[in-house]
């Protein structure tokens, strides 16, 4: 489809993207990530690690994805636009190496410097090389749709436990973000984004044009400023009404690095997880090629 420069300059520019996948359960799950977008071979392009892979079963299964562009941060745009992308995904069945995602990684590190000394450091990549075994995601775009933006951000002190009640980390979510990413299924069954107010009682006001119907909704809130140690997000899944949300559940977390201890400890549990899923497949680690991961990282945009 075609795409106007200023949809362009925004998939282009973001450094990260709200990507919904639609669950097992028929609920939507939203998460944030990297998403590249590639021009000339117009689809975007995600990953992620072997030992995080529910948004790959997830394509596999349905590929009905949403793809809310609404955060600029780091970006250097005016940040007045928003990008709603509802578009079908696929998931090979395979675990690529540093070549097969050149796209992928020279957008990365060209976007985000400054991490070149690390990517040739003998003992992180000794540590690390799970991190670059990548299962790709490709999503076409079906129909795009362009919004006024709205707040984004939050609070990341005092960083709060993970082992509290849903209840209590929703109040918390609610305090510590001005939106939430809203998304419910549209009269397609296609998973559809907004940005939205969501207040003490769970009453939810989208900011954006949306047409996503009651039923199965998640509301994410997150905030992101270029760096993972600035990373944080909540997940909640359920029931979105005429007078509001209904919370369900909050699906499976990342291992939390703020409260697993030293670094090794999630840094060991995400080796064994993508060893796991190699072995039940039968497959070997792909190749990590750290010299042109350096030197993409050497390069700014």
């Amino acid at each position: 489809m075609s795409i106007d420069s200023r949809v362009s300059e925004v998939l282009s520019s973001s450094r990260v993207a709200e990507l919904t996948t639609i669950g097992k359960d028929g609920y939507p799950q939203t998460r944030p990530m990297a998403a590249i977008w590639v021009p000339d071979k117009q689809h975007v392009v995600l990953t992620t690690p072997p030992a995080f892979p529910q948004k790959v079963f997830n394509i596999r299964r349905d590929g009905r994805v949403a793809l809310l562009y609404s955060d600029m941060t780091g970006t250097g745009l005016d940040s007045n636009t928003a990008v709603l992308v509802q578009g079908t995904a696929s998931a090979p069945a395979t675990v690529a190496g540093t070549a097969e995602l050149a796209d992928f990684w020279r957008a990365v590190y060209t976007r985000n410097p400054g991490y070149a000394d690390e990517l040739r450091d003998p003992a992180y990549q000794a540590r690390m090389d799970w991190y670059y075994w990548r299962l790709p995601m490709f999503v076409t775009l079906d129909r795009v749709h362009v919004f006024d933006a709205t707040p984004v951000g939050g609070t990341l002190e005092p960083f709060p436990a993970s082992n509290l009640p849903m209840s209590e980390r929703i109040k918390d979510a609610i305090t510590r973000y001005p939106t939430a990413v809203l998304t419910a299924l549209d009269a397609d069954g296609h998973p559809y984004s907004v940005r939205a107010k969501v207040d003490e009682n769970l009453t939810v006001s989208p900011l954006q044009p949306f047409n996503g119907r009651p039923g199965p909704a998640s509301l994410l809130w997150h905030r992101y400023d270029r760096t993972t140690a600035g990373m944080l997000t909540l997940l909640v899944t359920g029931t979105l009404g005429d007078s509001g949300f209904t919370p369900e559940r909050i699906p499976g977390a990342l291992p939390d690095e703020h409260e697993a201890g030293p670094d090794q400890d999630w840094i060991a549990q995400g080796r064994l997880r993508s060893l796991q899923y190699l072995d039940k497949r039968g497959l070997d680690g792909p190749v990590v090629d750290w010299a042109a991961l350096a030197g993409y990282a050497s390069t700014s945009v």
